[in-house]
């Protein structure tokens, strides 16, 4: 739609300007003049005419002046609503603004026109969402209620700007000239000040962004050290019950000594081994409260079941549950040598149970039977006993077989008399450790 003359004379006429006050009685009435045929051009389109006044009020510096031309604006807001027949929607498009401002220009004029109708004009003016019905009403509708009056005149008896002197501003003359320049370098001017505009604006908004995350970096940062502060505010007020050492000299140090760790100590594997066999040598030395018998005169240590050596040891001369009933096995000077010869075996081992288990089957398989009331791997205190009776053809295989069941010493001695014929006695002893 185009904005020709007659209508910019049809709304100076309807807004019914005091001209005379305006111009400072009548002085400078053709400066006003002048103003409004420049501003007010022959066929224009509505926005280039919003441009327009926003262009005047750049121009002007005086406040009373921007706010003349606000008024005179929103007043040809309502003339088009009034007598272009123009709805809510239109208006907003055409001028390239919001529904809601144009609702609130037309709302407030119109209520000062039918101030008995306030009511039904707030009902018809609001705009709720951008699909309210009341978008598209025109002042026609509503002309069968409020009546033709707003037709009529576009100011009020109490309307200041209407008589407003604001051709005595100083910033008037230059509004005047600015504005009487030619109208396409004044379009072009629009041009670069809408794109200055939205360069400004989002120059501005960038600036927002960055204040903002500057501020909230701020804030994290001092939530931060006040919870670490108040952290160790709290941990200092804590007291727990314990032990206080502060009192003690601190000067004073404890300085561990490893008088071992100092010594170093290099042996061979030849001198470790030898070690080793003493020790598994001396885990059968038991210091003996008493003996049982008197020591024997011949008592050898065999290294393997090849040799047999001959010596043997004595026991304890009390006999107990774990012992059998009548003595014998070892030669002794209570009872005469015989060739029949005995023999102990010495074993130790973290797990006798598990050697008693292994030696059992073998007296099966090798034909051995018990002596007297001794159970072959009865528990006694220190380990287990064996007291058996080996027949001779098997003694070596049996004792070989027993050996490689762990670390063991084996003794010989003459037995007493009593044998049975072509049977030897074996004790073997498995020491827990």
């Amino acid at each position: 739609m185009t904005l020709v003359r007659t209508d910019f004379e049809h709304f100076k006429n309807w807004l019914d300007l005091d001209i005379n006050s305006i111009a400072w009685e009548g002085r400078y009435a053709d400066s006003f003049s002048g103003f409004w045929d420049s501003f007010f051009k022959d066929k224009i389109e509505p926005l280039e005419l919003a441009d327009r006044f926003n262009y005047a009020k750049r121009i002007a510096k005086s406040g009373p002046l921007i706010s003349w031309l606000n008024w005179l604006f929103e007043k040809f807001v309502v003339f088009s609503f009034i007598h272009q027949g123009r709805s809510v929607r239109e208006i907003a498009f055409q001028f390239d603004l919001q529904e809601k401002y144009i609702s609130t220009v037309l709302r407030d004029h119109l209520i000062k026109v039918y101030p008995a109708f306030e009511d039904y004009i707030n009902e018809n003016f609001q705009i709720s969402n951008v699909s309210s019905k009341n978008l598209f009403l025109k002042f026609e509708d509503l002309e069968p209620v409020l009546g033709a009056e707003a037709r009529n005149k576009g100011t009020f008896e109490d309307d200041i700007l209407a008589h407003m002197e604001v051709t005595l501003y100083p910033d008037w003359p230059n509004l005047v000239k600015e504005l009487r320049k030619d109208m396409l370098s004044l379009k072009v001017d629009f041009e670069n000040f809408k794109k200055k505009t939205a360069f400004r604006k989002q120059l501005r908004f960038f600036q927002e962004v960055i204040i903002l995350l500057l501020i909230l970096s701020v804030i994290v940062f001092a939530l931060k050290n006040f919870n670490k502060w108040y952290e160790n505010n709290l941990v200092n007020k804590i007291t727990l019950f314990e032990p206080n050492f502060f009192w003690l000299d601190k000067t004073l140090s404890y300085q561990e000594q490893d008088l071992l760790a100092k010594q170093q100590i290099d042996l061979s594997n030849k001198e470790l081994e030898e070690l080793e066999r003493i020790e598994a040598q001396q885990v059968f030395t038991d210091e003996r409260l008493g003996s049982r018998y008197d020591p024997e005169s011949d008592v050898v240590v065999l290294d393997s079941v090849e040799n047999v050596p001959k010596s043997f040891g004595e026991a304890e001369t009390e006999q107990s549950e774990y012992e059998e009933k009548s003595k014998g096995g070892y030669r002794d000077s209570a009872y005469a040598a015989s060739n029949k010869k005995a023999y102990r075996i010495l074993m130790a081992s973290v797990e006798p149970a598990a050697i008693r288990n292994k030696i059992l089957p073998l007296m099966k398989k090798f034909g051995i039977a018990q002596v007297d009331n001794v159970r072959p791997g009865m528990q006694i205190p220190g380990g287990l006993y064996f007291n058996l009776m080996v027949p001779s053809n098997n003694l070596k295989d049996f004792m070989t077989k027993v050996s490689t069941l762990g670390e063991a010493t084996i003794f010989e001695s003459r037995s007493q008399g009593g044998d049975q014929a072509g049977k030897n006695r074996v004790f073997i002893w498995v020491k827990s450790i």
